[in-house]
């Protein structure tokens, strides 16, 4: 009877144990530890060699149904193994396992405190370098279970550690901005402000930084892309980024994955971005991998915030121009939804108040010049809702809505003529992006993606001018008549709509191979249908639909030879559905460590794009630009060749980079309607240059100065003679820095612009006009943290000097008869203080 009652006794103590619910909860603790302390806190019996299992370090925090599934999770990657002996556990090696297996290593980086991804966060694994993804995921496969990981990401500590294989490691990055927390971390070395010469021709920016930049807090995102090498500054450029010589329409600005078109930005004082929105800027210059395409200029690729996923966080921005806040609200702790607005108040942007100066200048004896300050109001949504499942997997859906309206009357009278003239633009702009990410348990990812971008834009133009007559007092003009009593020499009411869109679906994957390969493989759809309607006296004179589509697909391998060799080759191929015909990109980059710290990069690749902003030129010279698709007749397929090859020196907080660059574009497309004969010109472009750029950060501080040396010149069928002549954004000379200063709670910066001009595309000017931009911005800000909130407040003074620069692409002219013209500019930035209120719950 006892022997009957003791084993029911150790059968039900054995299904106990069986049943029994496990934990494991170690921070980067030795294996040897870990199996000690939670045999002996489930009262397990045990044996092990200490010294052998502690030279493993093991992150794990889960439940397990049994401790056998508990260890069989610890040794999974090891060269080790369990056994049960009776109720004894024995833990020994396994060399036979180490020699066959080869170890995956893969996760995602996060924020230690709001748990948002931390996208292409630079990898250093056992002394291979990688890059992780969008969702800030990556894998490795190596020969050993033990892996010494280093990843650094813009405004973050640098992350130091050793981590056993595995498939599903969750890697927390402490932010250098944290205040509450941050005399936990003090100490670690912190990427501050920019990346520069990791990869050819690639720019990485901390949107942190943005904020601290001399400017209106609702355009720092393009108020810090301004201030980086190769990206026009001069001019201030407002619709479109002018990087490394590209025109209109030929570089592109992602955000979320959704192509922005730009909107008007008038004065710089608002930007198609919101910044609160923004979490991470990658700007690729020229000659990128085979996973971009579909433009043959740069690429600005921006990535929204996902939210918090710890708790509710609000956002407020007040500004003397504008109000902007964000609200961020987690869901089930697993996703986060965000909400964005901005409202501009109309009154701050009307004429009267922007009219800083006003002044009239002539250039020849028959053409005067006005000054003009238009109208502009502005607003804009963001939704985004994102998060991740229990497996790793991330998911997320972003849209965008936003609209501006600008407008400008002016009403000029001599003693010859009167004007009457009159400009009134409003462009939409609506996008959506969604994606699924699939994490593998061999540690590769697949992503599902689909974009969906449209911008819509009307401008009407009225312009009455009339010689003056004496001796009549009408009221009003009839027909042949212009303004009040005078004579109609050119009367016009024009009305241009112009649509473009562009959709997109893709599924990618990517995988590590071996230790020394990644490799990506992608395909794709994408579609851009454009519409152009042209109105004159409510007549309708031109409706045009048009579409573009192509497959695209590609693949790409990252090669690591050694430690100091890094290669990635790839192959992309296009297949123009309306053309049936193929388009063929190869590209290549290699970097190349020649010793510690000095890096040298190289890439050159081939772009083809299917979609082109052509110009437009009217009777009197003057330029506009409307989306088309190329038809590869009358529109070909633009087609151009990129070559890059930089020298980089970065030691502790210093950094220097010489960078060269050359473009070589075919199939630029110009209307000319001032000819006898007005027709359609094809032309090409080149451009070349070298940038400079010099950081020094030191206890906080920042400071850079970048130095350009460029030239871009084209050439047209119509040209008098068959040469390269200067483009319209030519400019041989920029030169830019910044300095930013913390001592917290203040923090002062400035930031400072020259460029030697550009060429006046005003067609009565002989020779080249040049004027000299020179912009000097100053900043003071002040920061006070509670326990509950944030509060900033500070003032910015814009072109402090007060210098009269001019926008590039902004000139318009008039004429008031055969030889006598009237020409206006839209002025660049003027004196401009602005104020801000920024509080952050």
């Amino acid at each position: 009877m006892k022997k009957k009652i003791l084993l029911l006794s150790l059968l039900f103590s054995t299904l106990l144990t069986a049943a029994q619910q496990v934990e494991m909860d170690y921070q980067e603790q030795s294996l040897s530890s870990i199996l000690i302390d939670f045999c002996e806190r489930y009262e397990l019996q045990y044996s092990l060699d200490d010294r052998y299992f502690s030279n493993f370090t093991v992150t794990v925090s889960r439940q397990f149904p049994s401790p056998e599934e508990a260890f069989d999770y610890l040794l999974q990657e090891l060269p080790a193994a369990y056994k049960k002996v009776g109720s004894v556990y024995l833990f020994y090696q396994n060399q036979s396992a180490a020699v066959q297996k080869a170890y995956t290593l893969s996760g995602r980086f996060t924020d230690k405190f709001t748990s948002e991804s931390l996208p292409y966060t630079h990898v250093m694994v056992d002394g291979t370098g990688l890059i992780s993804d969008q969702e800030g995921n990556f894998s490795f496969v190596g020969s050993g279970a033990q892996f010494h990981l280093q990843a650094s990401y813009l405004g973050y500590f640098l992350l130091d550690t050793l981590v056993l294989a595995g498939t599903h490691h969750q890697f927390l990055l402490s932010p250098s901005n944290f205040s509450i927390r941050e005399i936990e971390i003090k100490g670690l070395k912190v990427v501050r402000s920019l990346q520069v010469g990791n990869r050819a021709g690639v720019l990485r920016l901390n949107h942190q930084v943005a904020q601290f930049l001399p400017g209106n807090g609702d355009n720092s995102i393009f108020n810090l892309l301004r201030l980086q090498p190769g990206i026009l500054a001069a001019g201030e450029q407002s619709n479109d980024l002018v990087i490394w010589g590209s025109y209109e329409g030929q570089s592109q600005v992602l955000f979320d994955g959704f192509t922005l078109f730009g909107m008007k930005n008038f004065n710089d004082n608002i930007s198609a971005v919101n910044p609160l929105m923004a979490k991470d800027i990658q700007v690729l210059k020229g000659a990128y991998g085979a996973d971009q395409g579909g433009r043959v200029g740069g690429l600005v690729n921006i990535t929204g915030l996902d939210g918090d996923l710890n708790r509710p966080r609000l956002k407020l921005s007040l500004n003397n121009m504008t109000l902007n806040g964000l609200l961020s609200v987690p869901i089930a702790q697993q996703s986060a939804l965000t909400v964005a607005f901005r409202q501009t108040y109309y009154e701050l942007y009307d004429s009267k108040q922007l009219s800083f100066r006003s002044g009239r200048s002539g250039n020849s004896a028959n053409t005067s010049e006005r000054t003009i300050y238009p109208d502009y109001n502005f607003r804009d949504l963001n939704l985004k809702y994102s998060g991740t499942n229990s497996n790793g997997d991330s998911y997320g859906i972003s849209a965008l809505l936003s609209e501006d309206r600008f407008s400008y009357l002016l009403d000029l009278e001599s003693e010859q003529s009167r004007f009457n003239y009159e400009d009134h633009e409003h462009n939409k702009q609506y996008a959506v992006s969604g994606f699924l990410q699939k994490r593998w348990t061999d540690g590769s990812r697949s992503k599902l993606s689909a974009a969906y971008s449209i911008l819509d834009k009307e401008v009407r133009t009225l312009r009455a001018i009339g010689r003056q007559q004496s001796g009549q007092g009408g009221q009003g003009h009839g027909p042949g008549q212009g303004p009040g009593d005078s004579e109609s020499v050119v009367n016009e009411d024009q009305t241009l709509w112009n649509s473009v869109a562009e959709g997109s679906i893709s599924l990618t994957h990517q995988l590590a191979l071996a230790e020394q390969h990644q490799l990506e493989l992608g395909a794709g759809w994408v579609v851009n249908p454009i519409e152009f309607m042209e109105d004159s006296f409510q007549v309708q004179r031109v409706d045009q639909r048009v579409e573009a589509s192509r497959l695209n697909v590609y693949i790409q391998d990252a090669i690591s030879v050694g430690s100091r060799l890094e290669l990635k080759l790839g192959l992309r191929a296009n297949y123009s559905l309306n053309l049936d015909k193929w388009y063929w990109q190869p590209r290549a980059s290699a970097s190349l460590t020649l010793t510690e710290g000095v890096k040298f990069n190289l890439a050159a690749g081939r772009h083809n794009q299917f979609i082109t902003r052509s110009s437009l030129v009217d009777g009197v010279g003057n330029y506009h630009y409307l989306w088309s698709v190329c038809n590869d007749q009358s529109l070909p397929v633009l087609e151009a060749t990129h070559g890059v090859a930089g020298l980089t020196f970065h030691r502790n907080s210093f950094t220097l980079s010489v960078e060269g660059f050359m473009k070589q574009t075919d199939g630029l497309t110009r209307y000319i309607e001032r000819f006898e004969e007005p027709s359609l010109y094809r032309g090409e472009s080149k451009s070349r240059g070298v940038d400079f750029f010099v950081k020094q950060e030191y206890k906080g501080h920042s400071a850079w100065m970048t130095y350009t040396l460029s030239e871009t010149l084209e050439k047209f069928a119509y040209f008098d003679q068959s040469v390269f002549q200067r483009a319209l954004h030519d400019q041989r000379h920029e030169l830019k820095g910044a300095l930013l200063l913390n001592f917290n709670p203040v923090r002062l910066s400035s930031s400072y612009v020259f460029g030697s001009g550009f060429p006046d595309p005003r067609p009565l000017i002989d020779g080249d006009f040049e004027r000299d931009y020179h912009r000097l911005d100053v900043a003071a800000a002040y920061q006070w943290d509670s326990r509950t909130f944030t509060l900033e407040t500070g003032i910015s003074i814009l072109n402090v000097l007060n210098h009269a620069n001019l926008k590039y692409a902004n000139f318009i002219v008039l004429p008031e008869e055969q030889d006598v013209s009237l020409n206006l500019h839209a002025e660049a930035i003027p004196f401009t203080p602005t104020v801000f209120l920024n509080v952050f719950f």
